[in-house]
């Protein structure tokens, strides 16, 4: 039931965070007594989400929750950024970062595993393929995976880095 209401509700959110030039990441729903609305976000552009960011899709979107009354008792609307090590939630989400290194936990064993870390070689067809520390390619269909997040990798760090000396320089 929890699913089919946060599957709702992203439905309904969807549109209004994209206009506003942000990627709805996740919707949850946490807390058995005080329940916490969780939204995560990215921006389309790539670059930091602020927390400026965070109140405008807040604002934005309690709107339509209110309107629409999804959550019938009382709930905390909590927007924030998806992260560095985001989670790959849509299959849309694996093309969009190929070639980076993921953390991967799968429904089923692929080849008597259910957990891989590598980086996404290909999103096609409704497969992804990754490439294992070791060189070799594994292949699993999209619905078969749990759940998987970006690694924060030296590289990415490096980048962030990078990105924060440019900003405090122009400041």
């Amino acid at each position: 039931m929890q699913q089919a209401v946060e599957h709702k509700i992203s439905n309904l959110i969807k549109d209004t965070v994209e206009t506003l030039g942000f990627d709805l990441v996740k919707v949850s729903i946490q807390g058995a007594t005080s329940n916490v609305l969780e939204i995560l976000i990215d921006r389309l552009d790539n670059t930091k989400v602020s927390i400026a960011d965070c109140r405008t899709v807040s604002k934005n979107i309690s709107a339509v929750l209110d309107v629409e009354d999804v959550i019938s008792d009382k709930y905390y609307l909590h927007v924030a950024s998806c992260g560095v090590e985001r989670p790959l939630v849509k299959f849309e989400d694996y093309q969009r970062f190929l070639n980076h290194d993921i953390k991967v936990k799968l429904k089923e064993p692929v080849e008597g595993r259910s957990k891989y870390k590598g980086v996404i070689f290909k999103a096609e067809n409704n497969d992804i393929e990754i490439i294992l520390e070791d060189k070799k390619i594994i292949s699993t269909p999209f619905d078969n995976i749990k759940g998987a997040n970006l690694v924060l990798t030296d590289e990415m760090f490096r980048k962030l880095l990078n990105k924060s000396d440019q900003e405090n320089s122009n400041t």
